[in-house]
């Protein structure tokens, strides 16, 4: 079997040049539709490219006749054979066409990525003054000022560029090689976001317990993502909160309770919020724990979260932090909040700024894994799962700065 590819404007010209050169007995593989990349996209028009397979136009082979019982047992063994090698390499090529349109899909966002740098960051646009620089290097200069105006801290900032700022290498940078490296250094700092993954029996449920301080939206994410699980995954969700020191706290999350159909229990003594997991354990498929907001600086206040919060081994930490923070306080919650759990985090508030360096930030200085992001109060719409590769896209000057990021 021999593969060919065919191009044309639409689909269905691609079929008629297969059939016109290949026959009709040709199998078509893959059909990819691909739209023009560079700076001169909008010139060019999109293309339909067909991957055909076709078998050899040789002469069929001379047909060979059994004249005995082991003969043709035989024969069958050898044909079989022969069929499952040839079912085997189709199935090899269709895997590698896969690999084949997932490298071609990769390097065609990369192609996107690179032709927003050209244009957004070239040298004659961006030349920086020669007061207060770091790098000999303009083009080095550039993408240190652009991560230093997104809050990227110094110190990271520095740590991906030094490496480049050698002196056998300043003279052969270009801004693809640059933008690749910086680009590749931010998305694997922040690594893989971990979101919710309720795949458990019910009686067994996940249990989720959201922590952080006081006016960072830990209620409406949790709604948010209440709303979410029930209505768009059709989970059977609990809700427990054991925010009793602010009675809007209870109201709100009993109002979004009331609209989805889900009874919110409240808890004032970790011995209740046991009890509460207790009873809806059976017939929930994730439980979500809303607790008041405790000020980092407060010893009191954080050993009575504690106590909830750990009263159950079973109880996995989200903890909520609004991007308007500043970094160094930003920093000093997380550190504070490590002391009495383990967590992952979700930011909340994109839409109140365009900055999203301290993602990378409290990425590169804690090694806490992050979840999901929140920009606007629409539930459940206005939340998604953090994208590392939109975040480094966003830092380098190269993503939408609308403070949506949908």
């Amino acid at each position: 079997m021999k593969i060919k590819k065919f191009t044309a404007a639409t689909e269905q010209a691609a079929i008629e040049m297969v059939k016109n050169e290949l026959g009709m007995d040709a199998l078509i593989i893959n059909i990819k539709r691909t739209q023009p990349g560079g700076f001169f996209a909008f010139l060019k028009k999109p293309s339909v490219e067909i991957t055909a397979a076709y078998g050899d136009k040789a002469a069929p082979p001379e047909i060979q006749i059994a004249t005995t019982e082991t003969e043709a047992a035989s024969m069958l063994e050898v044909d079989l054979s022969q069929q499952f090698e040839s079912s085997k390499k189709d199935v090899q090529i269709a895997a590698q066409e896969e690999k084949i349109q997932m490298l071609q899909d990769m390097l065609l966002a990369t192609s996107d990525m690179l032709s927003k740098a050209q244009s957004n960051l070239s040298v004659e646009r961006h030349v920086p003054s020669s007061e207060g620089r770091l790098y000999q290097s303009n083009l080095l200069q550039i993408f240190y000022n652009t991560l230093i105006e997104n809050q990227v801290s110094e110190e990271f900032a520095r740590e991906i560029l030094d490496e480049l700022d050698k002196e056998e290498l300043v003279e052969k940078l270009d801004i693809n090689f640059v933008v690749k490296i910086v680009y590749n250094s931010i998305v694997k700092i922040i690594g893989a976001p971990s979101a919710l993954q309720p795949a458990r029996a019910k009686g067994n449920p996940q249990i989720f317990a959201f922590v952080g301080p006081t006016g960072v939206g830990k209620t409406t994410t949790i709604a948010k993502l209440t709303a979410d699980l029930s209505l768009y995954r059709n989970m059977d969700v609990g809700l427990i909160t054991s925010d009793t020191y602010r009675i809007a706290a209870i109201e709100q999350l009993k109002t979004y309770g009331d609209i989805l159909g889900i009874d919110v229990s409240v808890a004032y003594k970790p011995e209740e919020l046991l009890e509460h997991i207790e009873a809806k354990k059976n017939h929930c498929d994730i439980i979500l724990i809303d607790t008041a907001g405790r000020s980092h600086k407060s010893d009191d206040n954080l050993k009575e979260l504690q106590a909830f919060i750990n009263s159950n081994d079973a109880i996995e930490k989200f903890l909520v932090l609004s991007l308007t923070t500043k970094f160094d306080d930003m920093l000093d919650i997380v550190n504070t909040y490590s002391k009495i759990c383990d967590f992952r985090i979700i930011f909340t508030k994109l839409d109140e700024t365009n900055k999203m360096g301290n993602i990378a930030n409290i990425c590169h200085r804690t090694g806490k894994k992050l979840s999901y992001i929140t920009f606007g109060q629409n539930v459940p719409d206005d939340i998604k799962t953090i994208a590392p590769n939109e975040v480094a896209m966003r830092l380098l000057g190269l993503g939408e700065e609308d403070g949506s990021s949908k």
